[in-house]
């Protein structure tokens, strides 16, 4: 991809210039002296490359706008005069409109090492053959936005030859869904991808910054001195911003990625979690805990431990059953009893709301004590001690007791709990948890679990 794309874009039916840069991912409309009327809302420009001149869409992060009040044919309008520049938060190399998509396709550094390509080659002393058969390494259907999407992680090669051949053995993951133009659905497709990749390998800046389209646009042709309608295939490259990303890893890092075999037994449970089945959810799984890059999954800074806590609460809410203790819940039903006396002799908005209040009540404990019901077990929950004992040993209190204290210091900020060592290897736990919670919900046996954290988990 280039460092700049300049190019001519039509606003109001007049041609302005505009120039996309890579570096700090903005895009400059030149309006010059003309007085412009922008539409409301125009937050894409779709312009022709000088250079190229191939299409190419920029979604902008905020509208162009008119800022200033003119007089035109006696009429008073709002319109724009000076040049405005916007963030990008995508633009789709050699866009084609009205494009209509089926597919996209996946290759990032990461993936090589998640499903190795080197099956497609065979080396012997004689020579070196490459295998033009793709092969599926595996394949599964999931839910998403009230759509089947068929997912295959795939190997296959490349090769090329002008006065000499390359070839190179590819990993790609496919995905297939039912033909659409809405780009809304294709980058929420997109960064469900990208989360469960950033899950597998404990971090977000891996290499996933972009995405190939496959798909269809109308076009027409001349044919035998007429000018017919026919239906074009296109591939077109999506680029994503990378404005609050780390920057990429060294291939030391990314060698670390681990290999997808860890998963294959429930991948396609594992894959589920991080897309919405219906276009109203949420995905069921939250990576705002998930460390930026390598550095700081060596780091438990203050944005880190609140994430990472916050998570673990956020899991407990939605997966697990319900832990209270019983003095919790003997107190909760007193304080439901007192509102319930209350909203009998109560009237109007103050009846109202305490039913609001009554209905909001919920048994709450505190963040030490669920960290320990889950390391010991409650209810039909089975204790994560099997798993963990060898790294955080039998006795957990005084690490979750840590933790609690830690959460409590820095969503307070009372200065009254300074930290130590003890700190670190109680977010470490959390983390720990947090993981095992999301793997069980995909059905991981234990040993598969403590299999898959000791490899992508540092503690």
């Amino acid at each position: 991809m280039i460092q700049s794309m300049v190019g001519n874009t039509i606003i109001d039916k007049n041609i302005y210039t505009f120039c996309y840069e890579q570096e700090t991912e903005k895009i400059t409309v030149y309006i010059g002296d003309k007085t412009i009327a922008i539409p409301d809302g125009m937050d894409v420009i779709i312009g022709q490359q000088l250079m190229t001149n191939g299409m190419n869409f920029y979604k902008l992060s905020s509208p162009l706008s008119n800022d200033c009040m003119t007089i035109i044919d006696k009429e008073t309008k709002y319109v724009s005069l000076p040049s405005q520049m916007r963030a990008v938060e995508y633009f789709i190399e050699d866009y084609k409109e009205n494009s209509k998509y089926t597919e996209m396709r996946l290759q990032f550094p990461e993936l090589n090492y998640f499903i190795p390509s080197t099956g497609r080659v065979t080396v012997s002393e004689e020579e070196i053959a490459f295998s033009r058969i793709k092969a599926t390494v595996y394949s599964f259907d999931i839910k998403y936005c009230d759509t089947i999407v068929s997912v295959s992680f795939d190997v296959k090669m490349n090769a090329h030859k002008k006065v000499k051949a390359i070839a190179e053995t590819i990993s790609e993951v496919t995905l297939k869904f039912p033909e659409t133009d809405d780009l809304e659905y294709l980058t929420d497709l997109y960064f469900s991808v990208k989360n469960f990749f950033a899950f597998v390998c404990n971090r977000q800046n891996i290499g996933l910054r972009n995405a190939m389209l496959i798909g269809n646009y109308p076009q027409k042709v001349i044919r035998k001195g007429n000018v017919v309608n026919r239906i074009g295939s296109t591939n077109q490259k999506i680029f994503f911003s990378q404005k609050y990303l780390e920057p990429l890893e060294n291939e030391k890092n990314v060698e670390k990625t681990p290999n997808g075999g860890l998963f294959y037994d429930k991948i396609k449970e594992l894959f589920q979690l991080f897309f919405r089945e219906k276009e109203e959810d949420l995905a069921i799984i939250d990576i705002g805990s998930i460390h930026s890059s390598f550095k700081y999954r060596n780091l438990i800074d203050l944005e880190q431990s609140l994430s990472i806590t916050a998570t673990f609460e956020y899991y407990v809410r939605t997966m697990l059953p319900e832990i209270s203790s019983q003095d919790t819940v003997e107190f909760y039903n007193d304080i439901k009893d007192l509102v319930d006396g209350y909203i009998k002799t109560a009237k109007g908005k103050k009846k109202k709301k305490a039913k609001r209040f009554k209905n909001s009540l919920r048994p709450q404990v505190a963040l030490e004590e669920k960290i320990i019901k889950l390391y010991e077990g409650y209810s039909n929950w089975s204790p994560l001690k099997s798993i963990f004992s060898q790294w955080f040993g039998d006795d957990i209190s005084t690490l979750a007791c840590a933790a609690n204290l830690w959460r409590n210091e820095l969503a307070h900020g009372k200065q009254e709990y300074r930290p130590d060592e003890k700190v670190i290897d109680a977010v470490h736990l959390v983390e720990h948890i947090n993981y095992a919670i999301v793997l069980r919900h995909a059905e991981y046996s234990d040993e598969q679990i403590k299999s898959i954290l000791s490899d992508i988990l540092i503690r």
